[in-house]
């Protein structure tokens, strides 16, 4: 999984990836803690990623997510340098 907010996240599939616009009951596991939410696919690159858009998430999840990004954000370059070729 990649690209966490709190609007959804990019998940790795393997194999047998779900179609566009289906509904999920998603659940990422990160040290111990559960993220449990209903989400829909957005998009599909077959074999290779789906873009899942989180729905209303109850409070306690909302925090879990929170808690999370706000990680990811703590350790992520604060003034990153693009450059043209």
């Amino acid at each position: 999984m990649t690209d966490l907010s709190e609007g959804g996240c990019r998940v790795s599939t393997r194999r047998g990836p779900f179609s566009e616009g289906t509904r999920i009951l998603l659940e990422i596991t990160k040290n111990g803690v559960s993220l449990l939410t209903n989400a829909t696919v957005v998009y599909n690159l077959k074999d290779q990623f789906m873009g899942i858009c989180f729905e209303e998430m109850p409070p306690e999840q909302a925090a879990v997510l929170a808690v999370w990004i706000k990680a990811a954000a703590a350790t992520a370059p604060v003034n990153p340098r693009l450059t043209a070729p």
